[in-house]
């Protein structure tokens, strides 16, 4: 066989299977560890849940990073709501606004199905403020702020903030334990890390970014401006595993299966090139021969 004139659709095959038998079959083998995506754990694990702290998640991505982004903010939102910690979901891009409705609604229906008898429920156990317009500008106004509820004052369902059980008591940005924001955007971090602050009190920050963004995000966890990081999908299924073992009971979910496949994926490619190699050495020996 003449690995020169392979028919590339093969190798196209292959790495399709080798991406979807993972899938479909459930089958994962362990991540790699990642030291930043503890840290983020840990950060989520240390929030005291108590009445008024909330956690504040910026969905801060699209469809274009959806396969990164959408199972790091999928993995923390379960982590937060496992733990009762009331969450404020937000966007900053107008895109992501499908993901502030279907990842809190997913993570409660799996948690239900888990934990039969229990309910998550949404104003008390998380709410969606939806896209908002002005980026740094409205940024900026949180930590100003001393009425939250009245600042955001509806929330995308067309609720009143100050009517809804677990959030009529949001007031300040002292009241908001941790932050968590998930882009792949440029620029759209960086609102955070300048603003979402105030002189005497920053709350814990956790980012989770896309691969290509990983060697920037590491200069804002190595000054110590964020506490954690996910870096890709990686970073999402070090977290997953992270939580299987904290959570015994929980299922597998896509980050582990999409991680293993794309581990598998590049392992096919990797050895197509060895043997593209291999064969064009063979190929020019027997040309001088």
């Amino acid at each position: 066989m003449n690995l020169a004139r392979l028919d590339r659709r093969w190798i196209y095959l292959l790495v399709f299977v080798a991406l979807s038998v993972p899938i479909i079959t459930q089958y994962t083998v362990q991540p790699a560890r990642m030291s930043d995506a503890e840290r983020f754990f840990e950060l989520v694990e240390g929030i005291e849940a108590a009445p008024a702290r909330y956690a504040f998640v910026a969905m801060d991505f699209g469809p274009s990073t959806k396969g990164e982004n959408q199972p790091q903010a999928r993995a923390v939102m379960e982590h937060l709501m496992r733990r009762r910690i009331p969450v404020i979901l937000f966007s900053l891009y107008y895109l992501a606004e499908p993901f502030l409705k279907s990842i809190p609604e997913e993570v409660a229906r799996q948690l239900e199905r888990e934990h039969p008898g229990e309910t998550w429920e949404y104003g008390r156990d998380w709410i969606n403020l939806g896209y908002r317009p002005g980026a740094g500008v409205l940024i900026q106004a949180i930590p100003k702020s001393e009425n939250l509820a009245e600042l955001f004052e509806k929330d995308a369902r067309g609720n009143r903030i100050s009517e809804l059980p677990a959030f009529s008591e949001l007031r300040t940005l002292r009241q908001i334990a941790f932050l968590a924001e998930f882009t792949g955007l440029v620029g759209v971090f960086d609102n955070y890390v300048q603003y979402f602050t105030s002189k005497d009190y920053t709350p814990a920050f956790g980012h989770g970014c896309t691969s290509i963004t990983i060697p920037e995000a590491f200069i804002y966890l190595d000054s110590g401006q964020i506490q954690g990081l996910l870096g890709g999908l990686a970073g999402a299924a070090w977290y997953s595993e992270l939580l299987r073992r904290r959570y015994p009971e929980r299922p597998v979910d896509e980050s582990l299966m999409l991680n293993t496949g794309l581990g598998v994926a590049q392992l096919v490619v990797i050895a197509f090139i060895i043997l593209g190699n291999l064969a064009g050495l063979l190929g020019r020996r027997k040309e001088g021969s």
